[in-house]
């Protein structure tokens, strides 16, 4: 059953992991971690009537926690290779943005990369979540604050926009 899950969905959760972690080596890793887990603890799909959305779910949730343990190891390589001075804005900005990634709380963290990453409507996110539309504002609006709380030098790492 999971293998052939992985035939049918691989590509899914590797195109994910590849959009997340930018890195070609570290996308196939999760991609077979997330597929790994899954043969050890088969339970997990009980229940699950919506593969797909499910494994973007977990691949999100995944990649995030490998951007927040990537911020863990860069602190404790910080002193042994200095980084370019030279970036240029764009890349700037994406390391803004990953920053804050990394630092957000899982639920605003994922909310984030769904709203502002892949352009889902508060609806989209809502049935992704299971939860209500009113819930996704509310979450998107403590992603704002807490996004102007780790950022306030560079001011927030996505611009505010209405409700969509």
């Amino acid at each position: 059953m999971i293998e052939q899950l992985y035939r049918d969905h691989g590509h899914v959760v590797l195109r994910r992991a590849r959009a997340l972690l930018r890195s070609e080596s570290e996308a196939r890793d999760a991609c077979q971690e997330i597929f790994l887990g899954l043969l050890q603890h088969p339970e997990q799909l009980d229940g699950v009537t919506r593969i797909t959305a499910w494994l973007y779910r977990v691949t999100t949730h995944h990649c995030l926690n490998q951007l927040r343990n990537r911020r863990g190891r860069v602190r404790l390589l910080a002193g042994l290779a200095p980084l370019s001075e030279v970036v240029d804005a764009r890349a700037e900005q994406r390391a803004q943005v990953r920053a804050v990634l990394e630092r957000l709380p899982e639920p605003l963290g994922e909310v984030a990369v769904y709203h502002h990453v892949d352009g889902m409507t508060y609806d989209e996110i809502a049935a992704l979540l299971g939860c209500s539309r009113r819930q996704v504002g509310y979450l998107i609006e403590r992603l704002h604050a807490s996004a102007a709380e780790l950022a306030p030098a560079t001011g927030p790492a996505w611009p505010r926009e209405q409700e969509s």
